[in-house]
């Protein structure tokens, strides 16, 4: 409820001064929910996040393109969108897109990376069908799901592969969690043991997580995690001016590489109720 609030304080607050930018507005829980929300603020846009768990590395099944899997996908998109549709106000997809497998880690990377391919096309469908603006998430990164990403053998990759590779052995990772059958025997006894005595605790914000993912996150991924931050740092120790701009041109577009089956799928879709975008 105090996000919506905010929300009407702000508009009020900036409106005094400013009454022509459009706002832009994210849903509650990483935009996925609008709990609370009863009016939309003049001149605003509000914006969702429609990940599909299908796309993720954690996925619990892998998809097909079948008719249940495509059914869920455009009900998933009308629950988080019914905020904005109900009330007539636009609606933008900020954040969408799978994860995607490395081929020099997976064997079945190229076969898993064409499915989730196809997943981002049925998803863009359902965008096509609905007339509705996005943006995928993410543009460049270092491998997971950008657009382009920084080359295997830049300076920069070859800095901190070890610790990509530590990093995803520990999940230190929220985002791209990988299996763990070490971590999850370590887990489970604690989770369901705050199942068992404390029911209410899986409630905690954000409510859409159950206990295993409050856990992770707390445990792992913030306090875990933490504490490699100054080993990260020292992988760039004793580096000079020079060493470092190198490292950095590894994120220049020239030096990049581009996922070539995402951006075609994308490029097949740039077009939002037949105007050229």
């Amino acid at each position: 409820m105090r996000l919506p609030r905010f929300y009407d304080r702000l508009g009020e607050a900036v409106r005094e001064v400013d009454r022509d930018h459009i706002f832009w507005l994210d849903g509650n829980t990483f935009a996925i929910e609008w709990k609370g929300f009863d009016r939309v603020i003049p001149n605003a846009a509000y914006s969702i996040h429609d990940y599909s768990v299908l796309g993720l590395a954690m996925a619990p099944e892998r998809f097909k393109g079948t008719p249940k899997q495509v059914e869920n996908l455009e009900k998933q998109f009308l629950r988080k969108s019914s905020f904005q549709r109900e009330r007539g106000a636009p609606i933008w997809n900020g954040e969408f897109g799978p994860v995607y497998e490395d081929p020099t880690v997976n064997p079945s990377a190229d076969e898993i990376n064409a499915e989730r391919y196809a997943l981002l096309g049925a998803q863009l469908k359902i965008y096509d069908k609905y007339s509705i603006p996005w943006s995928i998430w993410l543009y460049k990164d270092i491998g997971f799901q950008g657009m382009v990403y920084a080359s295997p053998d830049s300076r920069y990759m070859r800095t901190i592969a070890s610790f990509v590779a530590k990093k995803r052995r520990l999940n230190l990772d929220a985002w791209g969690r990988y299996p763990s059958p070490e971590l999850e025997a370590a887990l489970r006894p604690l989770i369901e043991w705050i199942d068992q005595n404390a029911p209410e605790a899986t409630n905690t914000y954000p409510t859409t997580w159950n206990t295993e993912k409050h856990i992770s996150r707390a445990a792992i991924q913030t306090f875990v995690a933490g504490s490699f931050s100054d080993e990260f740092a020292l992988l760039f120790e004793g580096m000079d001016y020079d060493d470092l701009e190198e490292c950095a041109k590894s994120f220049s577009f020239e030096s990049c590489v581009q996922r070539e089956g995402l951006n075609r799928i994308m490029s097949e879709h740039a077009n939002v109720a037949g105007v050229n975008v």
